[in-house]
């Protein structure tokens, strides 16, 4: 099948499914189900690329390892914490923002997110297409997936154990490698898109793929990764959260600033 009827029924795909999202959030007043939404329509999308593509079956199959498996995982976290009851208070601020005309302004974000969802499973496409055989960059790639996996899913894991413990309630998760970044979790998420520049190195389209890497950045860093995060944790935890962000990395891993003279 071509690229065109690719194109088309994964837009048409993120569209209906960011849609039903909303509608959803309509009648349960939370907004969380949008990235939840986002996250499974990457794997959806991914899927289709999947069958639709006609690389060989190294480039096809591999990414049901990235970033198949990565959003799968990153969906299920995200349903594992979801609680109809209590939308996220980064949600409830927007929702407060946008008081006036507040649902057609809702339904323009997720038609957002919509977009967003097929602009970052795209790559799947063309490393699904790639016909190269294997070489060093694909196992450099492969490399680059497998370590960031592990480190999300330790971020993951710590900041999880860190919330279940009672004597946690209005602290500020700093152990493990939240010792050493305040979002060692949206490190790795951005660590993993170099393995597609590297896996795709040979692609056709492949010189697309360094662009993601900068995209990721720059969503985590300035609009809506690390920014909402730190001021939804700046309004529940207060003063522990601004000494948090003194003494330790706002990003990359390092070592705590008190240590780092």
């Amino acid at each position: 099948m071509e690229l065109n009827a690719a194109i088309l029924i994964t837009i048409a795909l993120c569209i209906m499914g960011q849609t039903i999202a909303w509608l959803w959030q309509m009648y349960t007043k939370n907004t969380d189900i949008v990235d939840i939404t986002w996250a499974l329509l990457i794997v959806v999308c991914g899927l289709v690329y999947v069958w639709m593509a006609t690389g060989n079956y190294f480039h096809r199959y591999i990414v049901l390892l990235i970033p198949v498996a990565w959003y799968a995982r990153l969906a299920w976290h995200l349903i594992d914490r979801y609680k109809v009851e209590h939308e996220d208070g980064r949600y409830q601020q927007l929702r407060a923002h946008w008081s006036d005309n507040a649902q057609v302004k809702l339904f323009i974000f997720f038609m957002f997110q919509a977009l967003l969802a097929f602009a970052f499973s795209y790559p799947v496409y063309i490393i699904a297409s790639a016909n190269h055989s294997l070489d060093i960059f694909d196992g450099l790639g492969i490399a680059v997936a497998v370590i960031s996996l592990f480190g999300v899913t330790l971020s993951d894991y710590q900041l999880r154990q860190f919330k279940r413990n009672k004597n946690s309630q209005g602290k500020v998760c700093n152990i493990g490698l939240w010792r050493y970044s305040r979002h060692p979790n949206y490190f790795f998420e951005w660590t993993h898109w170099f393995a597609y520049p590297l896996i795709g190195w040979h692609a056709e389209q492949g010189w697309l793929l360094f662009i993601y890497p900068i995209l990721m950045l720059l969503f985590l860093l300035k609009l809506t990764g690390i920014p909402f995060n730190e001021e939804q944790n700046i309004r529940s935890k207060g003063y522990a959260y601004r000494e948090y962000q003194k003494q330790t990395n706002k990003f990359f891993l390092g070592p705590t600033k008190s240590n780092a003279s």
